[in-house]
């Protein structure tokens, strides 16, 4: 990847962040042999919250779950499923039921068969549990069993994107055995999936490392390709760029700014394997007005929009991994509008006069928050640069990780978030993002949202491009968000380790790192 001049990239930097450290991980280290080329060494950036998939972390938060729990199906690079412990699956023409036909080989590392009643057990308890990623299910009225390896789940509403929630990534797919179920004390510490490999609790520090080994009953075994597979936390992602260049990690979970940061000095044996699947900026989470009364104000929130150079953000910060984006959604994913990019051209003229419209013509304290993750921590100070330069006084607060965030949405402290998630399949949008779900965290409402969202939602996907603009197009309007760059999902892999292309998966599934040779 061909990279801007050093000195410009600084001095970009340096106009985006002030008199802040630049320590960005520009480091040098001795490449050196892997140790043994059958162990994959993973590095992830956050502390898992979980090893329970019904209250874990997903995504990049949930690395750690991929080695030991099997889906029921797999997204593909190209948005296709393809089978994993479901062989064939139907929606029904009124996308409020899915029939799932299991295979008959496949087994939890338990030794227990995966059967239609424990795939039954798993998602109720995921439902029951009410972690970040049930509000997908809210719709869920029942489970028929019709044999011993068939399964219907039912709907109350339409949910054309209904498979899309068994696959690994809301967590839901990750069928837990009924021994897990049963005990649930254990799931914090123990797997019980039906995945390649299972957590070694012996070689595992909780928060640090944790070491898997092959699961002995997983159904392909031509698909198991290390003898160990060892995820470790590298929360400072200076850390992680030291472990992978001195040879101590095969792959590195990471983000665009350590990626741009990096890319024009990586040893011949590392490169970086990237797609723009996600979007990070604001959630303007307080538009009840509970904790931060301003945000409660349409005016306030557009403001807030208007007062981001979202061209230099881009630039300065992520370069080519990353383009300014007002919106949810990245180009190729579906709702994705680029009428939308121009709904908030960066005017902080504009921004001061909505503020002043809004009874604050002297700005105000905004309680500017973040999980700790180098993105997150360095865009952060970014913009709290520019929200001052139209009267906004930023207060930053940093979550040491995201138990410490959610235990802040709980109490209702939450302003303004620094975030990054999936585009994704819109209609998740629906009870994630724009819903009740896990990143509407007062769970606010709007009428003429919800309305849209129930008519594009009744659509197939295939008739419902023009239906989701809309409701993009609505969410930008009253802006909940404030949406900074469509962003790409970045790792750093070793030459030693083949790696597929992320495309519309958002994550690398562990099973598909496989030795080069």
């Amino acid at each position: 990847m061909k990279k801007m001049n050093l000195n410009r990239r600084h001095a970009l930097l340096a106009s985006v962040l002030g008199a802040c450290t630049l320590s960005v991980g520009l480091i040098s280290a001795p490449a050196m042999a892997q140790n043994n080329a059958k162990v994959l060494s993973i590095g992830m950036p956050f502390s898992p919250l979980s090893m329970d998939p019904s209250i874990s972390g997903n995504g990049r938060a949930g690395v750690h779950l991929s080695p030991a729990y099997e889906p029921l199906i797999r997204t593909q690079a190209d948005g296709k499923f393809a089978p994993a412990l479901a062989t064939a699956w139907q929606i029904s023409p009124d996308s409020k039921e899915v029939t799932f036909t299991l295979r008959q080989d496949a087994k939890f590392s338990d030794g227990e068969l995966v059967t239609a009643e424990a795939v039954k057990k798993s998602i109720e308890y995921f439902v029951g549990k009410k972690g970040p990623f049930s509000a997908n299910l809210s719709t869920m009225t029942g489970i028929e069993i019709l044999d011993k390896f068939k399964l219907k789940i039912k709907l109350s509403a339409p949910q054309p994107a209904l498979l899309s929630l068994f696959d690994a990534y809301f967590n839901s797919g990750d069928i837990i055995s009924p021994n897990g179920v049963a005990k649930p004390d254990q799931l914090g510490a123990a797997t019980f999936g039906a995945g390649p490999y299972k957590l070694d609790p012996s070689a595992t520090i909780t928060g640090k490392s944790y070491t898997y080994v092959p699961n002995e009953h997983y159904y392909d075994k031509s698909r198991v390709k290390w003898d160990k597979v060892v995820v470790q936390v590298f929360e400072d992602q200076n850390a992680g760029i030291q472990a992978m260049k001195a040879g101590q990690l095969k792959v590195l979970v990471s983000d665009p700014f350590t990626g741009n940061s990096n890319a024009g000095n990586l040893p011949k044996d590392l490169r970086i394997v990237s797609d723009p699947v996600q979007w990070t900026g604001l959630i303007l989470a307080d538009r009840e007005g509970v904790f931060q009364p301003e945000l409660k104000d349409v005016r306030v929130r557009q403001a807030i929009n208007y007062a981001l150079d979202r061209k230099l953000l881009a630039t300065a910060l992520f370069g080519k991994l990353a383009e300014p984006s007002a919106q949810l959604q990245s180009k190729g994913f579906l709702g994705y509008d680029p009428e939308i990019e121009k709904r908030y051209p960066y005017d902080p003229a504009k921004a001061k006069a909505l503020l002043a419209e809004a009874g604050y013509p002297n700005g105000f304290e905004l309680k500017l928050q973040y999980v700790n993750n180098t993105l997150s921590r360095f865009l952060t100070m970014a913009v709290a640069g520019q929200l001052k330069k139209v009267g906004i006084r930023p207060v930053t607060e940093e979550f040491q990780n995201f138990g410490a965030m959610l235990a802040a949405e709980r109490g209702k402290k939450i302003g303004a978030l620094m975030f990054n998630s999936n585009s994704g399949v819109p209609n998740l949008a629906r009870f994630q993002t724009l819903g009740k779900g896990s990143l509407n965290f007062y769970k606010s409402e709007d009428a003429t949202l919800t309305k849209l969202m129930d008519e594009a939602a009744a659509l197939p996907l295939d008739k419902a491009e023009s239906a989701w603009k809309k409701v993009y197009a609505h969410t930008a309007e009253i802006a909940w968000f404030a949406p900074i760059v469509a962003s790409h999902t970045v790792y750093f892999v070793s030459n030693s380790v083949k790696a597929p292309r992320i495309g519309q998966s958002v994550v690398i599934d562990t099973i598909d790192f496989v030795p080069a040779k």
